[in-house]
């Protein structure tokens, strides 16, 4: 009897002569490896299930800890209207990257919420929501109640490295009133800011990048263009 969940196809790399090999997050089963027989065979009739950034429904054996083997599936949803969109691949992408460094089988339910939430809103705004939904299940939650250096409540910057609110004298960033509020309002959980949500996202992604020791090569794409 086989298993199956629907998720989403994260990234397709060719695998042997024919074959591929998918990375996807299903509701049931999170995060899978998967081999994809004869995807590059000419007329192969896999190729609807082997597309990145799909909606798809797979039929296979589930092994704990395996590289499994698709045996069938449905294709859900395309996003055909949005492919054409060079700003979706790319939040896509980033999307795919920080589920794949960041994965933990215990928040299974976190990221399958938020690949959906960027997939049914996909703006730079519902991306800072998920990068700060991602630091605070990470536990690196920054001090925004006061200057995370001296403990005044003057503060009159945002430090990455500190982590946190700092007064005027440790100030080195441009960050203006505006965004200072934007942060701390976000992280006191408000969905809706007045800043620049591309200037938000930035810092965000840097403080991920520092605290968790690691780089994210899609944003550099997306800040740089």
């Amino acid at each position: 009897m086989s298993d199956e969940d629907v998720g989403f196809v994260l990234s397709v790399v060719p695998y042997r002569e024919h074959d591929a090999m998918l990375e996807f997050i299903g509701e049931k089963y999170g995060l899978l490896r998967f081999v994809l027989r004869g995807y590059y065979r000419p007329n192969s009739k896999q190729t609807r299930l082997g597309n990145e950034f799909t909606k798809v429904r797979l039929r296979f054996k589930y092994y704990e800890n395996r590289l499994l083997t698709i045996q069938n599936g449905e294709l859900i949803d395309s996003y055909a209207k949005d492919r054409h969109d060079f700003d979706w691949l790319m939040l896509m992408s980033l999307m795919t990257e920080l589920i794949v460094r960041l994965y933990d089988p215990r928040q299974k339910q976190f990221w399958n919420q938020k690949i959906n939430q960027l997939y049914n809103n996909p703006f730079m705004v519902t991306l800072t929501l998920i990068l700060r939904d991602i630091i605070v299940i990470s536990g690196i939650e920054p001090v925004l109640d006061r200057c995370v250096i001296t403990g005044s409540s003057q503060v009159s910057d945002f430090s990455i490295k500190h982590g946190g609110f700092v007064s005027k004298a440790y100030r080195v960033s441009k960050l203006n009133l505006d965004d200072l509020k934007s942060l701390y309002g976000i992280f006191k959980g408000q969905d809706k800011y007045t800043a620049n949500p591309l200037t938000i996202a930035n810092i965000l992604i840097n403080y991920i990048e520092f605290h968790m020791d690691l780089k994210l090569n899609s944003w550099k794409l997306i800040y740089n263009v």
